[in-house]
């Protein structure tokens, strides 16, 4: 922060920006179970008709006990358990450390907890605030607000909690900032 920088506004986030991390780890832990239930005595697709029909066929064509040995399936399934599992931590690191902040001078978000990344937006350069919000989203009381500047330049915070009271904010403090400026512009004048 720059000497003369004051925080003025930590933004809450929803506790549903989680949701889609938690949901990879149970999905996770279902391929984890069925990995452990392929390895049981029997596997646990035994007894499906389709296995069944399968066996037929594969005797009748190849050889008794044609088939995919249970270890193989066992050790596939938790490869995607695994890719689940990564995929989960990822996300959810990401949403637990991301922090989104507005300052006197510009507008923050910040995620990473090994390597951090910040991105920045002055006041100066707002040059507007777009709210979209589902019907989840309005029902839970949370939303996404699209921090557009000059040129290219933008941030997207996720799952803000009361964004209409955010987008507010941001427009009083952007405006007052401009305002501010005219009026030194005025006077160095």
């Amino acid at each position: 922060m720059l000497p003369n920088e004051k925080t003025l506004l930590s933004v809450k986030r929803s506790c549903l920006a989680l949701t889609r991390g938690a949901l990879d780890l149970v999905v996770t832990l279902v391929f984890i179970y069925l990995s452990a239930r392929a390895l049981a005595n029997p596997p646990f697709w035994d007894s499906w008709w389709l296995v069944e029909e399968y066996r037929k066929l594969a005797t009748r064509f190849l050889w008794e006990g044609a088939g995919i040995p249970a270890s193989w399936i066992a050790v596939a399934l938790g490869l995607v358990a695994l890719l689940f599992a990564l995929d989960a931590l990822h996300r959810l690191v990401r949403e637990f450390s991301t922090r989104y902040e507005v300052t006197n001078l510009r507008l923050t978000l910040n995620h990473g907890l090994l390597g951090k990344h910040r991105e920045d937006l002055y006041l100066l350069s707002v040059d507007g605030v777009t709210l979209e919000r589902s019907l989840a989203g309005r029902l839970l009381g949370w939303g996404s607000l699209t921090l557009r500047g000059r040129g290219n330049n933008s941030l997207e915070w996720r799952f803000v909690r009361d964004p209409e009271a955010v987008r507010d904010q941001i427009d009083k403090l952007v405006l007052a900032r401009r305002m501010q400026t005219s009026v030194t512009k005025k006077a160095a004048s």
